[in-house]
């Protein structure tokens, strides 16, 4: 027969029992050799072990990791030798192993039970252990990030006032960090340019919108640019609570940008006021041609803008004098076959009819993928020939003597006119004018006391030479 005391004490254990399977903590407990003697559902979740199985098991080779269960067996003992004291029951993070042999961490809170062992509650903390081990390392990297970064970096709050420099921001204003906190960008910039910055940060803060703009800040003689992007920081309701803001010197880029737009400015101009047409050629593997640059002095000599000759290499062709053509194409393919320089003269003729007569140099060079590159010019010799032509013209009518020859010794009226003693220097000159080159002396005439007689020879394509002589007066 029950007594009073068992009949109140059953109904409490049974309480407390289910208490222990109803609650999500992991509930282990042990006897004072190890042994496990108690293990709830939760426990069997946490942990992969069925109560069954480990009842009697030693909790060392159950929960506790191999490599530091000599560790765990010898902190027991400690604990046994000690006894029980009121500062005993506390709680601890400690790794543990779940049966399939995956690591857990596991938050414990242990209490002795007198003579029966140590009861533990235990709850999974690994989650938030790997939670807490990446928001480590994320504010491990944006620390990194923002002391290490060439941006300038703040933040403000809505006051104006600093809550956080970077690195880069303590450098280029010569301050610390602990030293701005709760000052003003007055205290590190001109009234001026603080106003303006600051009315930016109301802006962006009124607006909970980031805005980037051009900003200049001087620093002694020198005035900087820098790209500034205001971004709004905000409390999980999205109230705006501060304004970041991350500012990249962009003055040498600028400046360099700048340089490169004045110098290829300066390029252009001159390309374009040059005399003649000057140009780029290519002529790819393929046989596909065409002008990847072509100044503005194609108008003087085609009379169509450059846009009208870089569309295609045939349209150069088009405009070349039907018996000049055929010259012009050998002469390029000669060019691309040797890489000599390129040279060529011949008559284009405009689309409004006129003939003029061009000439062309250029410099080849192969490039690694095999297309030939020609850089060179084209110039209009027209009115330099015509002026030739003109000025021939008029030396024949000013010459005491003039003639066309096909021999390969002077004429007769030419030997006649000279001194004897200069025949051998006028077959040499001669000579000169047969072999192709101008060729121009003074000699004495044959009549004593009058005077000296200059002779021009000019050899023409076809062989012939023509000559005149011009008595210079005042000479003897």
């Amino acid at each position: 027969m029950l007594t009073a005391t068992q009949i109140t004490e059953q109904p409490v254990a049974d309480g407390r029992s289910r208490a222990v399977d109803a609650t999500t903590l992991a509930y282990v407990q042990v006897d004072r050799a190890g042994l496990i003697q108690d293990w709830n559902p939760a426990a069997e979740r946490l942990f992969g072990w069925s109560r069954a199985e480990v009842l009697g098991r030693p909790l060392a080779d159950t929960i506790v990791p191999a490599a530091l269960r000599s560790a765990h067996n010898a902190g027991f003992a400690r604990r046994l030798a000690i006894g029980d004291r009121p500062d005993m029951s506390r709680r601890f993070e400690l790794p543990a192993v779940h049966r399939d042999g995956s690591e857990l961490t596991v938050s414990m809170t242990l209490d002795a039970i007198g003579a029966e062992g140590f009861c533990a509650f235990i709850s999974d903390q690994t989650e938030w252990h790997q939670a807490r081990q990446e928001l480590q390392r994320s504010n491990t990297l944006i620390s990194a990030i923002l002391q290490h970064t060439s941006a300038v970096i703040s933040a403000k709050d809505l006051d104006g006032r600093y809550l956080f420099v970077n690195g880069e921001y303590e450098r280029v204003f010569q301050v610390s960090a602990a030293d701005m906190v709760g000052r003003g960008e007055e205290d590190v910039m001109p009234a001026a340019i603080a106003a303006g910055s600051r009315a930016h940060d109301v802006e962006v803060a009124d607006t909970a919108t980031a805005r980037t703009v051009l900003e200049r800040l001087p620093f002694g003689d020198d005035i900087r640019e820098y790209v500034v992007t205001r971004v709004p920081l905000t409390d999980p309701d999205g109230s705006v609570y501060a304004v970041c803001t991350i500012a990249i010197d962009d003055t040498e880029r600028r400046r360099t940008e700048a340089a490169l737009a004045a110098g290829e400015e300066r390029f252009r101009n001159t390309v374009n006021n040059a005399p003649g047409m000057v140009y780029q050629f290519r002529l790819e593997p393929d046989g596909t041609s065409g002008f990847s640059f072509v100044s503005e002095g194609c108008w003087d000599i085609y009379g169509v803008g450059p846009e009208t000759v870089a569309a295609t290499g045939t349209v150069i062709v088009n405009f070349i004098a039907e018996e000049d053509r055929a010259s012009y194409l050998a002469s390029v393919q000669r060019s691309a076959q040797t890489l000599e320089p390129w040279e060529w003269r011949g008559t284009i003729v405009r689309r409004d009819g006129q003939r003029r007569q061009i000439y062309g140099v250029s410099r080849p060079h192969r490039e690694p993928g095999g297309a030939t590159v020609w850089d060179g010019m084209l110039v209009d010799r027209t009115r330099e020939l015509l002026a030739r032509r003109d000025l021939e013209d008029l030396s024949h009518r000013l010459a005491a003597l003039s003639f066309t020859a096909d021999s390969d010794e002077p004429t007769p009226e030419l030997v006649g006119l000279i001194d004897p003693a200069h025949h051998e220097r006028l077959a040499e000159l001669w000579a000169t004018a047969r072999a192709g080159e101008p060729a121009d002396a003074e000699f004495a005439v044959t009549s004593p006391g009058c005077g000296q007689l200059w002779v021009r020879l000019r050899p023409r394509t076809d062989g012939l030479v023509d000559g005149a002589c011009f008595q210079l007066a005042g000479r003897s």
